[in-house]
């Protein structure tokens, strides 16, 4: 969490807010400094000194995203580099006058790196629970999660691909909620919008995935798309920390059908969970098989 729909969310917002603006000035934490110091985790997953450098001065051409990462194409001195970000559990982007205008007083306490814009703006990326990342890159292609990563759902190729690589020999015997999880099978799908499209598709999250025929593969498919374009229609599901880049909630948690319910939304029963990829799986044994 954050997934798929609300990291596009941010980049749709950022889109507006950010692309075409030069970057003036880069400032980080205390948190961020003192981690570095003593090799302590922290969000810039490269040298201080190298990320500073690099994007100082840097004019950021285009938000894009990537399954569950965003990327910022950059433009300095004529060359073109990357800038890349995870949001991890509960990273945001904000754009306002200075962080202290951030409006989530949990936020503001908990600003990682600030981008001062040229035209007096700041672009702050805050993380309460710090398992974000953010580095740089010289071409998409060297940053590894991205050259495994499989097409995107939106790509024609996308129905094609996810079947091919459910059903290749080393995810045959894995559960199908564990499959659908793997950037490298379909892009951006967390806990929440596996457990949603394997109960919209009635596949239990358990059944191995070579056990599932081409059908219900194609149904699968289009059940993870489905509740992508919902979630997205909705501002994305606030469990606890997401935050758009104005600091709004999304509403999609109101429209689940069993992530986190005690009964089925379809036949009443209870809902079960169990323990899949390390994360907590809900299913009702009735809907799904």
């Amino acid at each position: 969490m954050p997934e798929l729909p609300e990291v596009e969310l941010v980049r749709r917002a950022l889109e507006k807010e950010v692309e075409g603006a030069s970057i003036e000035a880069v400032a980080f934490s205390n948190f961020v400094n003192k981690g570095h110091a003593t090799s302590r985790k922290t969000i810039i997953k490269q040298d201080l000194d190298t990320f500073h450098s690099n994007v100082s001065g840097a004019t950021i051409r285009k938000v894009g995203r990537r399954g569950k990462y965003l990327y910022f194409i950059m433009e300095k001195s004529d060359e073109i580099f990357h800038m890349v970000s995870h949001l991890g559990m509960s990273g945001a982007f904000f754009v306002t006058d200075s962080i202290e205008a951030i409006a989530d007083r949990n936020y503001r306490k908990h600003w990682q790196v600030a981008f001062r814009l040229e035209d007096g703006r700041t672009l702050s990326y805050c993380d309460i629970r710090r398992f974000g990342e953010m580095l740089t890159v010289g071409r998409m292609g060297d940053f590894p999660p991205f050259e495994r990563m499989a097409v995107e759902y939106t790509h024609p190729d996308s129905l094609v691909d996810f079947i091919d690589r459910a059903r290749a020999p080393a995810n045959r015997n894995k559960a199908i909620k564990a499959v659908i999880m793997d950037s490298a099978v379909i892009p951006g799908v967390g806990n929440i919008y596996a457990s949603e499209a394997l109960f919209t598709s009635g596949i239990l999250p358990t059944r191995k995935a070579g056990n599932i025929s081409v059908k219900r593969l194609m149904a699968l498919h289009k059940a993870i798309a489905d509740v992508f374009d919902l979630s997205i229609e909705n501002g994305g599901s606030t469990i606890s920390d997401y935050r758009g880049v104005s600091g709004e909630k999304g509403s999609m948690q109101d429209r689940f059908h069993i992530y986190q319910k005690k009964s089925c939304s379809s036949c009443g029963g209870p809902v079960k969970t169990k323990t899949i990829a390390t994360r907590n799986t809900f299913y009702c044994t009735k809907c799904q098989r």
